[in-house]
């Protein structure tokens, strides 16, 4: 029996080691989310500021 309380032990150790891994991807992956959304805003404002550029051409 002490046996089978050191592997449940020892397999909940195991099972909060990948739930803390988890948690660190999705903290990481949430940090890249939030630069990929201030780049596309970035990017946006730059694509806009050229159209207003490009319109003030006349052919």
């Amino acid at each position: 029996m002490n046996r089978n309380v050191a592997d449940a032990a020892a397999s909940s150790d195991e099972i909060a080691a990948n739930i803390a891994g988890v948690a660190q991807a999705t903290a990481v992956t949430t940090e890249g989310v939030a630069e990929s959304r201030h780049a596309a805003a970035e990017l946006a404002g730059m694509s806009r500021s050229l159209r207003d550029l490009v319109g003030g051409f006349t052919v």
